[in-house]
């Protein structure tokens, strides 16, 4: 694993995954945009109604543009996915474009966070199976899907949306486990 303090070792693109309370460190080079003429900087848009926006300076370090936020600053940021576009300024002009655009996930610090750190969807498989065990307590019974009270499902009911949830839950134990270089237990056969 790189070491994530040193500059010649940062990653060249928005992580795809930030935390909050932890410095973001990544590096950009362009051989046509280089920094004696050019400008880089960042806008993240929260992925909801409200209007939160992320923009921070940047550094610049002979042929790269180093982005370099310091922990104490990002602890402030608001948790959840967000779309980022990052702009190119011709310093001569105040011109800008466009460059990229993408999608980052902020995460919540668990030192700091004292919120349920499970999915939306892990939440509600454990309420169906605790349902379907006759051990929910109030909060879970009273859980909705699909406008049904899960106190008010039939067991078929509950057995059909425990696949679901577990599709959804399984799709996302295999995405971390992919992140992290590990098997998704996915076979793939292959004849010659």
């Amino acid at each position: 694993m790189a070491n994530k303090f040193d500059t010649s070792e940062y990653p060249t693109n928005v992580p795809d995954i930030l935390y909050v309370g932890d410095a973001w460190n990544w590096k950009r080079t362009f051989s046509d945009y280089p920094p004696s003429a050019y400008a880089l900087s960042y806008s993240f848009r929260l992925l909801t109604t409200a209007a939160t926006e992320i923009s921070f300076s940047i550094n610049e370090s002979g042929d790269d543009y180093l982005i370099q936020v310091n922990a104490s600053t990002t602890v402030n940021y608001t948790a959840g996915d967000y779309t980022y576009q990052e702009y190119i300024t011709k310093s001569a002009t105040n011109e800008r474009i466009v460059y990229s655009s993408g999608f980052t996930s902020v995460k919540s610090n668990l030192d700091a966070d004292t919120s349920d750190p499970r999915s939306h969807a892990r939440i509600v498989l454990d309420a169906l199976l605790a349902t379907l065990e006759n051990r929910a307590s109030i909060d879970q019974m009273s859980m909705s899907i699909a406008g049904r009270s899960l106190s008010r499902m039939s067991p078929e009911e509950l057995i059909t949306w425990k696949s679901y949830y577990q599709h959804l839950v399984l799709k996302e134990d295999k995405k971390s486990r992919r992140g992290k270089g590990e098997s998704t237990g996915n076979v793939i056969k292959v004849k010659f």
